[in-house]
């Protein structure tokens, strides 16, 4: 499947069009997705796919779900295909428009800049520990979600979890060139323990086959919370050396 027919297939997800027109009460992503309803939206803030050139960054960061905010311009399902693929490929440079500027502050709707979000300005720093040098948010890594509709406080999201994980979660891991993805947050390291049969008390997996590429997951904290949240401090012995020797 090709990058953009995954992208597009996420974008205009059907059971969020379900839920959306209330075509499936019984639906388990309808608490997630009628929440965009309780915030007042006048127009549905589409699933997020990834952010980043997902098909070129050696580093995938993969969490619970996106946050929302009701004044970022950001895509709704009126929005063309070639206007989506923009935004969610070259979110963090590239596209017709700068999206988020310096990896942390995101165009808002009224044309100005967003402060600087504390999740994007830590997992640029993960990167930096990482490879070592500075780098470029988007293309020295991106990001994706176990579930991929918008929410604050994974509102709904663990009634969607199940079903999200089944229809995206594989597809994404195949077509990303990731050789590390770093899981953040308790709820996504579940999921990729589970999904993969990773010992709950690894800090990093063996090597992994995904795509017909070697990977390796590294779990760390979710950037919000109140621990040590470095690969310095989370990981083991030799470890975060392992994981830097196999992104040179």
């Amino acid at each position: 499947m090709s990058e953009r027919t995954l992208l597009s297939e996420i974008v205009h997800c059907p059971h969020a069009r379900e839920c959306r027109e209330d075509l499936a009460a019984e639906n388990p992503c309808r608490k997630i997705v009628d929440y965009q309803s309780s915030l007042g939206l006048g127009k549905f803030q589409v699933p997020e796919p990834w952010s980043g050139q997902i098909e070129q960054a050696p580093i995938l960061f993969l969490s619970s779900n996106p946050s929302i905010g009701s004044d970022e311009d950001y895509p709704t399902w009126d929005w063309s295909c070639s206007e989506v693929h923009d935004y969610f490929n070259y979110r963090f440079g590239g596209g017709r428009k700068q999206w988020i500027i310096d990896g942390t502050k995101s165009l808002l709707i009224d044309g100005r800049y967003s402060g600087s979000t504390q999740f994007w300005a830590s997992v640029r720093q993960r990167a930096i520990e990482l490879l070592q040098r500075n780098v470029s948010p988007g293309t020295d890594y991106a990001l994706t979600e176990i579930v991929h509709c918008k929410s604050h406080a994974e509102i709904g999201v663990e009634q969607s979890q199940e079903q999200c994980v089944k229809a995206y979660l594989l597809r994404i891991l195949e077509l990303a060139r990731a050789k590390v993805i770093v899981v953040l947050g308790a709820r996504a390291r579940q999921v990729i323990q589970s999904q993969f049969k990773i010992s709950t008390e690894n800090s990093i997996s063996d090597s992994i086959e995904i795509g017909n590429r070697e990977r390796f997951f590294a779990f760390l904290p979710h950037p919000n919370a109140r621990r040590y949240r470095c690969f310095a401090k989370c990981l083991q012995g030799d470890e975060l050396e392992k994981l830097r020797a196999f992104l040179r």
